[in-house]
């Protein structure tokens, strides 16, 4: 193990990401150089993060929670995608208007479980049809719970939807959606869904568990089976679209889940993690950046939407992993 992780950096960028957009330099003080959120330098970088123009469409865009029907699950614009990413740069449930979107969240449970408004396929005898409802799906409910731990709500509301994710997955096929489309292959396989695993991980990153509890490893064992499986499971893939530098994370692939499990000291000696780390490592340019090279386009005029020049957001999301993974120096 290295004790410093921007030697695997062919040029230190750090301070091109610190001159560029307000989402990327706040997160750059604090998780690349470890600065306090009440370093002075940390909160006037708040405050032009919090009147970022971009910023404040994306709060209000957030506040208004399923306005419209999804067609499909992989819809960059739904909601909680687009609070997650305020999560993500760094707004807390103290921040203008969060709390309101939070209580909105709140209103919409199925079984106790934070709920999205979609369509909901069901087969009836040979043919497909869709019903509006509120529901919770393992692709969404973890996602919307850990949306709330990361903005800072630990109530007894959130932390409830954690024991039963937790519950879930003390056994290996973990919480499964089991809609008509993907049971025949989980009979044959009897494997948990990787994205819905990835989720669980995810809420239990923003503890401190770094354990090899059997709740942690099963929810791992589905990504490490669809990497030995080398194909698709589930409709999750591992080509190009698997191998992308893509945000916000919408979909299951290599960045999101590097993300996730550079959070773990248990997984780091992992053959998934040390393939993803080393193809991070690969895709830097010359400079020492990263240019995406996916992109939603509902994101057009965001930097991480543009795969024609580098990104500041994409290469602080992969100088984080490296430094999870190889260590904090930063000389």
């Amino acid at each position: 193990m290295s004790k410093t992780w921007t030697k695997y950096l062919k040029k230190n960028s750090i301070e091109w990401l610190l001159e560029s957009n307000p989402w990327t330099r706040y997160r750059t003080l604090i998780d690349l150089l470890d600065k306090s959120e009440t370093d002075i330098e940390v909160m006037e970088a708040k405050k032009l993060l919090l009147e970022n123009e971009q910023i404040n469409n994306l709060i209000l865009e957030s506040s208004k929670w399923f306005p419209v029907l999804p067609k499909r699950h992989d819809d960059a614009k739904m909601s909680h995608y687009k609070l997650r990413m305020l999560a993500d740069f760094g707004l807390t449930s103290d921040d203008s208007l969060i709390k309101d979107i939070i209580t909105k969240i709140k209103e919409h449970k199925e079984n106790n479980l934070f709920a999205i408004r979609q369509e909901l396929p069901d087969r009836n005898r040979d043919k497909v049809q869709s019903f509006e409802t509120w529901h919770a799906l393992p692709c969404d409910s973890p996602l919307i719970t850990y949306i709330l731990l990361a903005l800072g709500d630990n109530s007894e509301e959130v932390l409830e939807t954690v024991d039963f994710f937790r519950g879930e997955w003390e056994k290996k096929e973990g919480w499964f959606c089991n809609l008509f489309f993907v049971k025949s292959q989980f009979k044959k396989l009897q494997i948990g869904c990787p994205m819905a695993g990835l989720m669980f991980l995810e809420i239990m990153s923003s503890f401190d568990h770094n354990d090899k509890s059997d709740y942690l490893l099963n929810a791992y064992e589905p990504l490490k089976f669809h990497k030995e499986y080398g194909k698709s499971l589930y409709y999750f893939g591992r080509s190009k679209k698997f191998w992308t530098l893509k945000y916000p994370y919408v979909w299951y692939n290599a960045l999101y889940i590097g993300d996730v499990l550079s959070r773990f000291k248990a997984f780091r000696e992992e053959e998934l993690l040390k393939e993803i780390i080393e193809w991070i490592i690969d895709c830097q340019d010359d400079e020492g950046k990263y240019t995406p090279t996916s992109m939603f386009r509902e994101y057009k005029g965001w930097d991480f939407a543009n795969k024609k020049e580098p990104s500041p957001w994409i290469t602080f999301l992969a100088y984080r992993i490296l430094k999870r993974y190889y260590g904090n120096s930063q000389t």
